[in-house]
């Protein structure tokens, strides 16, 4: 195990809010100071300011909401797709507010994001266990992660080899080799973000009490794997 907190430590650690959720916007963030990589998203509190962000962000996007004790968006209605024109992304941010402030959902703004459609999703995550503590959980993402509770959990810390036995004992291991004619994804990023994530419980252990990438894209062979969306309970 690491002895020396790591650069990223002291970038996370002004992050943390003692006894909150994080925002999803807030969450990411984290993320970054641990080098797993993110969509291209801006962060505004406008309509014009959700125009402008999107030409940088490029079309097609996605827009949500994003704030502190926010989870379920979807099912709230607080995530729309594949937004092709300045006019869409007008209208749908005051759709977002509107539908937020009717929840009486409390929001830190809109997140105009880059959208990823393709790649297997997949889900990497830090709960604290009562006899272990911090734990590292990887498996299939989306709903599949509640419908299946196809996971695979180790203690920390693990090397590289553990990280990818993961993998091998998940049920649905063979969407990562393609299917289908599908083409396989990239296992080394995927394997790269558990040990990023296996990094951040030891060092965060004390300070996180859940972390949840879901979903993590895994995109073809080379091409990475990026956290879509994010959600961190401070201790």
């Amino acid at each position: 195990a690491p002895r020396t907190p790591s650069p990223s430590f002291r970038k996370a650690r002004g992050l943390m809010r003692p006894g909150q959720q994080l925002s999803e916007h807030a969450a990411k963030q984290l993320l970054r100071a641990y080098g797993i990589r993110v969509p291209r998203e801006q962060l505004v509190t406008s309509a014009a300011g959700a125009v402008r962000a999107a030409g940088p962000v490029g079309y097609p996007v996605v827009m949500k909401a994003s704030g502190p004790h926010l989870a379920h968006k979807t099912e709230l209605g607080l995530v729309k797709v594949g937004l092709t024109s300045a006019s869409q992304v007008r209208d749908v941010y005051r759709e977002l507010t509107d539908v937020a402030r009717f929840e009486s959902v409390d929001l830190d703004g809109i997140l105009v994001c880059q959208m990823i459609d393709r790649g297997v999703e997949m889900m990497v995550g830090v709960t604290h266990d009562a006899l272990f503590g911090p734990t590292v959980t990887v498996g299939l993402g989306g709903v599949l992660v509640e419908v299946l509770h196809d996971t695979a959990v180790r203690v920390p810390p693990f090397g590289e080899k553990e990280a990818r036995d993961m993998l091998g004992e998940l049920r649905g291991r063979a969407l990562l080799a393609g299917v289908r004619g599908g083409a396989p994804v990239d296992v080394d990023a995927l394997v790269e973000v558990v040990l990023r994530v296996q990094r951040m419980a030891l060092e965060l252990g004390d300070d996180l009490t859940e972390l949840d990438i879901n979903p993590l894209v895994v995109l073809g062979r080379g091409q990475g794997a990026v956290a879509l969306d994010a959600l961190a309970v401070c201790r």
